[in-house]
């Protein structure tokens, strides 16, 4: 029984100890026992002993058992389920009815690492700008990252067009992408959102975030948006009168007013404009009614940025604010409504609730109830709630980077007294340190042993020794530790490392640009570049993560925190000085660097801390090396010298050659071994390089170079098959060119015809006189002449009398660098190894020309044709396509190819006028060439001539087959020709050029005659030679507007001369004034008396006098011809001016011309600006034909003022004038131009065998008509004025009585003579039928007359007195004049004229070239009239491409002042005062500059501006120029500001300085101008009295006296010389 007892206990016992539940399967539990034997799951009962009390019962009395523990059981259920119903009741009596959100989460306004979570919208301060990421502080020492492409849309696309743009286009053309160090400083405050959160033991905790406000603000909707909210957002764009900016809010656009952004600009972003991508937190102005801003889908609104608006703007309680619309930064006013144990507190803002942890307290003891204004801090996106901030750094932030004491303290100070404030068991110590900073040392880094007691080991007030860990700009405390270990350690920072300081770190990764190490907690990269002295093949190999590294410090960026390393060995190990700044040049200074980049011209090497130097062709070394991209690489470690430099503008001139060290590109190149200079060789090509083709020999495998300009003879073909060669392609038929560091080979066709025909010379001594080689332009010198490389590197000098027959100096300037020339030895000299050469025609031109290079330019449009990837299948040269009209591009229209899509560009001069405007006109267009350059496909859409392609002969081209044909399109060295006769529609190709150094013959014009002969046929095209056209006269020039006889004032009112630049249907003419300066005619101010056709009278070129009216729109005169203007003669004005509709009266009869027609009505002009309507119902009874002319404006109407409403005019019509210079002449007019347009393009007879071809019916009607021509020109003799005076009576015997021909435009030599018109000539037609054999006498006479106004022609080209109407006479005209700006300028403007801005672009390009660099002023001024064209026509960043350019070649301050001018003319003040703001900063030691700008503020009615500019000139300028600095602004307050401020400021000058006899008497005429009489005379009797020098004195009395006798009396004049006697006696 004991035993019984003892066993039952412990049964009792067992399920309280272990906790587990009884069963009614004791073989389970036994087996469970069992199972647990060796894995023990605790208690207080030994397993063993109850296992051996329980068999022993079970085997005693099995039946009592069973029972026993089913009714235990049942209890132990029963015991359960009533525990479980009573814990259900107390719980629920003890859950609050309304539980707080932070009474349910009491640490939730703590951010810890485990709160992060994506989603998750938070405050953050930037911490640190990298090249490619941004570091932002977030609150509680977190730290999270922000990649370069989450700043933000805008900024993304243009980092993506960035990365799409070649090496070329990023060194010609402004990217005008900012980096992260532009847009973002250490301190800005930013919203951020958390994209993901990375935990890991080795690197912690990574937090990516974002800057978009897309992401952001996207729960943001348009109707939850107030006035006066604090809103995030990033710039979008910058526009010309503000920003658009990006909310990130859908439907919602936001713009800020320049005026809106100043202020921040000028205090915070160094006065420079906002760039895209710049973060700003903006103030929204939306006005009071937000429903409406709720209606539509995208409304606009304005924001602002400035400091005061940001720090005011908050949230109030009156606006109705759901929750989704908080965000992070945004302002509120809190109410605390509980303070927390932990120290924070609960606090109420709007309708919501939120809590402020004890780090973002600015209250110390805060109490329920107490008021704070709060930012939102952070949002929890999954328990909805917000933590705020109450610190002042970030409630007052204005947008601007924090400036707070935390930044003087850097990682690893060590701050020897630190008092302790107090103590927090979860965070570890506060502390004071100086300037009131507080501090924070964890609860880790207080002590190397544990911290039992944190209160007694760190007393209040106790004084402490640690340091600097790091400094957090969002909770505004800085890091300490006091441990011991942390005093023993180095600490390293980048403010110690400088560069050229050796490095030691640990490899962390390798990248695609690098590998990244770190020291410590200093990173920096090695780039690619620099991991060995030569270009490793597998990096991965040699930088293993985790291995130590010797670098040396090649660029420290403290602003970026970026630290750049070389691990090359040869810089790391080197011996010599190193050259890391500017000051250290010495003339002779021998160092070592890197070659950063390889040019034609020479190699960039590259030192420590961004300096540079650059080795010129002829310094690389002693040895000529003639492709230095083929001899250096890089990142090639080399050791130069220094030779010059140039501090202001920051150049180093190095060279390579040096005794001491073993000399570049000394060794030749490796050769086969048949290797012979001008043999034949395939080879197979391996790389291509912009300069050329690197290739290997077939099949020896040696490798060899192919320049570019080696693949063909003409330039332009170069490129194209430089194009179409593809890696892997097999040349054939190159020859050896020559050898030297590199084996050079050749595929021109004279090159290797040459070698093929003859044997190469390769020596001088071998050189034959009278031998024509093939040769390349080597070099070109002003001075001495052009030097040629031929065959086997030997060198010819062609002296500059031997470049051409004529005009050589025009002649070299055409010749470019790379050009095939066939040369002519003259001389060689054996001793110096050097011969002459001549590339003149007449001893190079052979008389025949070879059609190699358009063979070669024919095979390359065939490989462009088979390249699918570039244009379709399908589209040859030649081929007719359907096509339609989609928009004009400057001088072409652009049309796009029905079949597949692709546009087309046809130009102007290629299509009918009617297709210009017709936007819906479809058509057919014929294939003429295909532009690489411009990936686009030149057409013709003429009709007639793609009838004429479509339709062509199958007739096969004979060799030497004599056709017909019309030049379509004239490139530089091959012109396509469209043929005629039994070839008709077929299309040639011939060379524009008939030698390769025929650089001067006149070239083909598009439209012109041609007869060529067909000399092949190459893949089914006709290549021919064409006849070339014949040489004008010896020295042609052309006829210019005369701008020295002052008559180019163009005030209102003078009379100006012009010259007729182009007709305008139904508006008037535009004409060319003096100066490049624009004016309009209009129809109504031509003449006095409104005549039919009132344009027949004119034609382009023609010279006029014109009276100046006003000046218009655009800056555009608007000009009269009208008699009664241009000479002042009213007496036969028969319709008036209509100066305005004021003027006009109801009743009144008008005249006018039909300018527009609509549905129903007509407008028809009355006056220069004056329009009225006509109901289209008037004209019913007129017949169609007249009514084309009517509608035209070719017919005068007579009309009837019916009706005035406001501006509008309502007229009826009345009649039109019906006379025979209306219909009838008209007629006869557009026949006889009909024929003229036909037939001037064709060779015409001489006047005398015309006349005999000519029927009697014939000759009455031209008699007529001259004799109509004489009655013109002595009706218009007054107004032109460009006949001399004729004798009325009297032989014309003389030459001097002879009427002289006045030339007005470009002469044609095949065009019909018209002689003016003589008295005699007059009275002729009069006389009887048996004065005929006189007559006949007198026409013998009349071709006497017709050969001497021929010489006087002659001899006015000579003289240069023709003016320019073509192309071609321009190109003449800069050949004569090469430095002649003016000539260059007019040339830019004759193509600004037919608006073709590209071709101005590209004449301003060539004049640049061309102008010699002495010329620096005729340089400038094209630069200047550039910088025009371009702010008128271009973009801005086309004009800031050009600006930079400027600067470059010319003095920078005449550049800046130039185009502060051109901004100022063209009333772009903002771009100007942008500019002056520049020019100041860089130029702040100039007088003018600070001059300047404050004539611009005076000018523009801003006085304060300039008042407070000359301040700042003040602190800038040096001593010597303030009194003429203050002296130039008072004048400019006598001018412009206010009378009395000036005297005040020279009464302050003359204080100082009683003696300046200048600053008085600017002072004085100054008073005079401002009409202060009286003060003038106290000025001078002041002055008179001074004690100066008696010629000073003389200087006073003679000018006070001429005052008084202009503005006095005689008393007063009588007063002034008895005051001078009295000085004269005295002294």
């Amino acid at each position: 029984m004991p035993q019984k007892m003892k066993n039952t206990s412990v049964k009792r016992g067992q399920p309280k100890s272990s906790g587990s539940v009884p069963t009614d399967q004791p073989v389970v539990k036994k087996k469970k026992v069992f199972k647990d034997e060796s894995f023990p799951r605790g208690g207080s009962v030994k397993t063993q002993e109850i296992k051996d009390q329980s068999s022993l019962q079970e085997v005693a009395n099995p039946d009592a058992q069973l029972f026993k523990e089913v009714e235990e059981e049942h209890k132990s259920l029963q015991s359960k389920k009533k525990k479980r119903e009573e814990a259900k009741k107390a719980k629920f009596l003890q859950k609050p009815k309304m539980p707080s959100l932070v009474d349910s989460l009491p640490e939730a306004h703590l951010l810890t690492r485990q709160i992060l979570a994506p989603g998750m919208l938070i405050l953050g301060c930037v911490k640190e700008v990298h090249e490619y990421s941004l570091s932002i502080s977030l609150p509680n020492n977190l730290t999270g990252t922000v990649a370069l492409t989450q700043i933000s849309p805008a900024y993304t696309e243009q980092l993506q067009r960035l990365s799409q743009m070649s090496e070329e286009d990023l060194m010609s053309e402004d990217t005008e992408v900012a980096d992260l160090p532009t847009l973002f400083k250490i301190g800005m405050i930013v919203t951020c959102k958390i994209l993901s959160v990375q935990n890991s033991k080795q690197s912690g905790v990574k937090v990516k975030l974002s800057l978009n406000p897309q992401d952001i603000n996207k729960d943001l909707t348009p109707e939850g948006l107030h006035n006066g909210m604090a809103v995030f957002g990033s710039i979008s764009s910058v526009e010309d009168r503000g920003y658009v900016v990006d909310l990130g809010i859908k439907g919602v656009k936001a713009f800020m007013k320049s005026l809106d952004a100043e202020k921040y600009v000028q205090l915070h972003n160094e006065g420079f404009p906002l760039r895209v991508g710049q973060p700003v937190t903006c103030a929204l102005k939306v006005g009071e009614d937000r429903m409406e801003r709720a209606v539509g889908e995208t409304r606009t609104i304005n924001v602002t940025i400035d400091p005061s608006e940001v720090t005011t703007a908050q949230i109030e309680d009156a606006m109705e604010v759901k929750f989704n619309c908080l965000a992070p930064g945004m302002k509120v006013t809190t109410r605390v409504m509980k303070v927390c144990e932990n120290g924070g507190v609960v606090v109420k803002f709007l309708s919501f609730k939120g809590s402020v942890p004890v780090t973002h307290l600015s209250i110390k003891t805060p109490h329920k109830g107490n008021q704070m204004m709060a930012r939102i801090l952070y949002i929890q996106p999954t328990t909805k709630s917000v933590v705020l901030t109450t610190l002042p750094h970030i409630v007052d932030y204005s947008g601007a980077p924090v400036k707070t004491s935390l930044t003087q303290y850097d990682k690893g100070d060590i701050i020897e007294e630190a008092r302790v404030l107090y103590t927090d068991h979860k965070r570890g110590a506060y502390l004071k340190i100086q300037n009131g900073v507080t501090a924070l040392a964890s609860l880790k880094s207080l002590s190397d042993e544990k911290v039992t007691d944190l209160k007694a080991q760190f007393k209040r007030d106790s004084i402490h020794r640690c340091r600097v860990l790091g400094v957090d700009l969002m909770d505004n405390v800085v890091h300490v530790g006091m441990k011991k270990s942390l005093f023993s350690k180095s600490f390293v920072s980048l403010k110690s490392l400088h560069p050229g300081d050796l490095f030691e770190c640990e490899v962390v990764e390798l990248k695609d640009k690098g590998v990244i190490v770190k020291s410590g907690h200093i990173s920096g990269i090695i780039p690619k570049m620099h991991l060995a002295d030569i270009p490793l093949k597998m990096p991965q190999k040699r930088f293993i993560p985790g291995k130590k590294v010797k670098c040396r410090v090649l660029k420290n960026d403290l602003s970026k925190k970026s630290l750049v390393l070389t691990a090359k060995r040869s810089l790391v190990n080197t011996q010599l000085p190193l050259l890391t700044d500017l000051s250290q040049l010495e003339a002779g200074l021998q160092t070592e660097g890197y070659v950063i980049k390889t040019y034609s011209k020479g190699v960039l090497v590259g030192f420590y801390a961004n300096v540079k130097g650059f080795v010129p062709k002829k310094e690389l070394s002693t040895e000529e090396i003639a492709h230095p991209e083929k001899v250096f690489y890089t990142g090639q470690v080399v050791k130069c010298r220094i030779l010059s430099w140039n501090l202001d503008k920051g150049t180093v001139t190095l060279s390579f050659k040096s005794d001491e060290w073993k000399q570049h590109g000394s060794k030749l190149a490796n050769v086969p071994e048949d290797f012979q200079i001008g043999k034949s060789v395939d080879c197979k090509v391996t790389e291509k390089r912009k300069t050329g083709l690197d290739v290997v020999l077939k099949p020896s495998g040696v490798s060899a170079f192919l320049p570019r300009i080696h693949l063909s003879d003409s330039l332009a073909t170069c490129d194209l098959m430089l194009e179409v060669t593809d890696v892997g392609s097999v040349l054939k038929n190159c020859v050896y060119f020559s050898r030297s560091n590199v084996l050079i080979l050749s595929k021109r066709k004279s090159i290797v015809d040459y070698c093929r025909e003859n044997a190469v010379v390769t020596n001088v001594t071998d050189l034959k006189d009278g031998m024509l080689i093939p040769g390349t332009v080597k070099s070109i010198h002003s001075r001495f002449g052009i030097f040629v490389e031929l065959p086997s590197g030997l060198v010819g000098l062609a002296p500059n009398r031997f470049v051409s027959d004529r005009q050589w100096q025009k002649a070299k300037e055409q010749y470019h660098i790379g050009q095939a020339v066939i040369a002519r030895i003259l001389q060689s000299n054996r001793d110096d190894n050097k011969c002459l050469v001549s590339l003149r025609m007449q001893e190079c031109y052979q008389g025949n020309t070879e059609v190699d290079l358009v063979e070669d330019y024919l095979m390359a449009l065939d490989k462009i044709e088979d390249q699918k990837s570039r244009f379709p299948p399908g589209i040859k040269i030649g081929g007719v396509y359907k096509a339609s009209l989609v928009g004009r591009s400057d001088d072409k229209m652009i049309y796009k190819l029905a079949d597949s899509g692709i546009s087309v560009s046809c130009p102007l001069d290629l299509m009918d006028e009617e297709d210009e405007t017709d936007n819906n006109n479809s058509l057919e267009v014929a294939v003429l060439n295909f532009n690489v350059k411009d990936n686009c496909i030149s057409v013709v859409a003429k009709q007639d001539i793609v009838k004429a392609i479509k339709g062509k002969s199958k007739a096969k081209g004979k060799v030497n087959q004599k056709v017909e044909g019309k030049a379509l399109m004239v490139c530089d060295e091959v012109t396509v020709v469209i043929l005629q006769d039994q070839l008709e529609g077929q299309l040639a190709h011939v060379p524009t050029r008939k030698h390769l150094n025929d650089v001067l013959s006149p070239t083909f014009s598009t439209g012109q005659d041609v007869m060529i002969f067909v000399k092949k046929v190459v893949n089914g095209h006709i290549v021919g030679v064409p006849n070339y056209p014949m040489s004008r006269t010896k020295h042609q020039s052309v006829e210019g507007l005369d701008i020295e006889d002052g008559k180019f004032n163009l005030d209102p009112g003078n009379v100006v001369e012009g010259r007729l630049q182009k007709l305008k249907k139904r508006s008037g003419i535009l004409v060319n004034l003096v100066g490049g300066a624009k004016g309009v005619v209009c129809l109504t101010d031509l003449y006095d008396e409104y005549q039919n056709d009132p344009l027949s009278k004119f034609h382009q070129g023609q010279h006029l006098k014109c009276y100046v009216i006003d000046l218009g729109p655009k800056q555009t005169y608007q000009l009269s011809l009208r008699r009664s203007r241009v000479f002042n003669d009213k007496s036969d004005v028969k319709d008036p001016e209509v100066l305005g509709v004021k003027s006009l009266k109801v009743g009144q009869e008008l005249r006018g011309y039909i300018v527009k027609k609509t549905s129903s009505d007509l407008l028809v002009r009355i006056g220069r600006d004056v329009f009225g309507t006509i109901d289209g119902a008037d004209f019913s009874h007129i017949d169609r034909r007249t009514k084309r002319l009517l509608f035209n404006a070719k017919i005068v109407i007579s009309t009837k003022v019916i009706g005035l409403d406001g501006d509008k005019v309502h007229l009826k019509f009345l009649s039109y004038k019906e006379e025979e210079s209306g219909r009838k002449a008209i007629k006869r007019q557009h026949s006889v131009e009909s024929v003229t347009s036909e037939e001037e393009l064709k060779p015409k007879p001489s006047v005398k065998s015309k006349d005999k071809q000519k029927t009697e019916e014939t000759q009455e009607s031209t008699k007529k008509k001259r004799k109509k021509v004489a009655d013109k020109n002595n009706s218009d003799k007054k107004q032109s004025n460009e006949l001399s005076n004729e004798p009325t009576s009297g032989s014309h015997n003389s030459t001097d009585e002879l009427p002289r021909l006045k030339i007005d435009y470009a002469f044609s030599w095949d065009a019909d003579l018209t002689l003016p018109p003589t008295e005699n000539m007059e009275n002729s037609s009069d006389e009887s039928d048996s004065e005929e054999t006189q007559k006949t006498k007198k026409s013998k006479k009349d071709m006497t007359k017709e050969e001497i106004m021929l010489f006087e022609f002659e001899k006015r080209q000579l003289e240069g007195s023709v003016r320019p109407e073509k192309t071609e006479d321009f190109d003449r005209m800069v050949l004569q004049s090469p430095d002649s700006s003016l000539v260059w300028i007019r040339y830019m403007a004759h193509h600004l004229e037919s608006s073709e801005i590209e071709k101005a672009q590209a004449v301003a390009e060539r004049a640049l070239k061309t102008i010699s660099f002495r010329e620096e002023q005729e340089r400038l001024n094209v630069w200047v009239a550039y910088l025009n064209l371009e702010n008128m026509y271009g973009t801005p960043a086309q004009l800031q491409k050009v600006l930079e350019r400027a600067v470059q070649q010319n003095e920078p301050l005449s550049v800046y002042q130039q185009l502060v001018n051109i901004y100022v003319k063209s009333g772009k003040l903002e771009e100007a005062e942008q500019l002056y703001n520049k020019m100041v900063k860089k130029h702040s030691a100039n007088k003018s500059v600070w001059l300047g700008f404050g004539d611009f503020f005076f000018r523009n009615g801003r006085v304060e501006s300039a008042r407070k500019l000359l301040q700042r000139s003040l602190n800038s300028l040096e001593k010597r120029d303030h009194v003429d600095t203050i002296s130039k602004f008072a004048q400019m307050e006598f001018k412009y500001g206010e009378a009395e401020r000036g005297k005040t400021m020279f009464e302050n000058i003359l204080v100082n300085y009683p003696r300046r006899t200048d600053l008085w008497s600017v002072y004085i005429d100054m008073v005079v101008k401002s009409g202060d009489l009286e003060g003038a005379r106290l000025l001078f009797e002041r002055v008179i009295n001074l004690q100066m020098a008696m010629k000073k004195m003389k200087f006073f009395f003679k000018k006070f006296l001429d005052f008084e006798e202009k503005h006095g009396d005689e008393s007063s004049v009588a007063a002034v010389k008895q005051k001078a006697q009295e000085y004269v006696d005295s002294h």
